[in-house]
């Protein structure tokens, strides 16, 4: 009967399960049954893109869940700095099959991006490491260096705390030729060496205005600024003393930024010719005052000729500020008068 079946397979499972070496039964659907040790993991891909710290591709880069042995195996070799290794799918596939791992592309455009860990050593950084080492050479003078390779741009093996040197350095100061080897990384036996070239400026600092200077503008000392400009680019008229700016006019009007020179500025015209002056006559425990016309034009310290407007008659004196002229004492100015304080 039915019942004497179901009572007869109760009692042999029972048993089964009592019996030396007996396996248990498989889990029931939707129960998850206890990993045993030793149990098979998956194999995938680490990631689409991986980024290996030697010269080999192990398969353990590629993949995971391989075994310790299997993994540390080397499978390919790393590209040089800078550059990408592309592990198509047929060839995954193979090196899988090859070492033992099941693993299929789940598509045929599946692949994987191979870069070996780098550091950058630019044309800028060159350029700033050789300033610095030819500056100490030549008494710390201010210098700039131009590599002549613009697109220069060095891949090293290394992570991004990796450094550089500079080795055989050269500086010809006649031509202003610079050269240089470039060892990176820097202390490694298997290190990449770059020769270099290129040409090093001493520098000059030149002052400058900061803005547009109108013509006839008076030149103050927050008008200018400092920049630094290669020594050969400074013609002999540059003023490169701002000192000998300040308190000057400008002749004509000047760029921000641009050098100026000796010509381009003037002593400001205090008085102008045929104007109206005051004559001084400075004496000791005197001073007296006149009025006149000025014949000539003048800046600060110029010696005009002016008029006296009561005597008529024409002297010479120094211009001292806007519309004053400061004459020395004698008799022809016996009708000037006490100055009023």
């Amino acid at each position: 009967s039915i019942m004497t079946r179901a009572i007869a397979a109760f009692v042999f499972t029972v048993l089964l399960a009592a019996a030396p070496g007996a396996t248990a039964a498989p889990a029931a659907a939707g129960e998850s049954a206890p990993m045993a040790p030793g149990a098979y993991t998956p194999i995938a891909l680490v990631a689409p893109s991986v980024t290996v710290d030697d010269s080999l591709v192990r398969l353990s880069d590629i993949f995971t869940g391989a075994n310790d042995k299997a993994a540390a195996t080397a499978v390919a070799y790393a590209p040089a700095p800078g550059k990408t290794l592309t592990l198509d799918a047929p060839w995954l596939a193979r090196t899988a099959r090859r070492h033992g791992l099941e693993w299929q592309p789940s598509d045929p455009r599946e692949h994987v991006l191979v870069q070996r860990r780098s550091f950058v050593v630019s044309r800028e950084d060159v350029e700033q490491r050789a300033r610095a080492l030819l500056a100490e050479r030549e008494n710390g003078a201010d210098m700039v260096v131009e590599i002549l390779n613009s697109n220069f741009r060095l891949y090293a093996a290394g992570d991004a705390a990796g450094d550089f040197a500079l080795d055989d350095v050269s500086f010809d100061r006649l031509t202003r030729r610079f050269e240089a080897t470039v060892i990176a990384p820097a202390n490694s036996t298997s290190a990449q060496r770059v020769r270099v070239s290129g040409r090093a400026h001493k520098m000059i600092a030149v002052p400058v205005p900061k803005r547009p200077v109108s013509k006839g503008e008076i030149l103050r000392d927050d008008d200018l600024e400092f920049t630094r400009l290669k020594v050969d680019q400074v013609q002999p008229e540059i003023t490169l003393d701002s000192a000998l700016l300040v308190g000057k006019a400008a002749v004509r009007g000047l760029r921000a930024g641009q050098p100026v020179a000796a010509r381009d500025v003037e002593r400001p015209i205090l008085v102008t010719k045929d104007s109206p002056v005051t004559i001084v006559l400075q004496a000791p425990q005197m001073r007296l005052t006149t009025r006149g016309r000025a014949l000539d034009a003048g800046g600060q310290g110029d010696v005009i000729r002016i008029v006296n407007n009561q005597s008529k008659q024409t002297v010479e004196g120094t211009v001292v500020a806007a519309g004053q002229v400061l004459v020395k004492p004698f008799g022809a100015l016996a009708e000037m008068r006490p100055a009023i304080n």
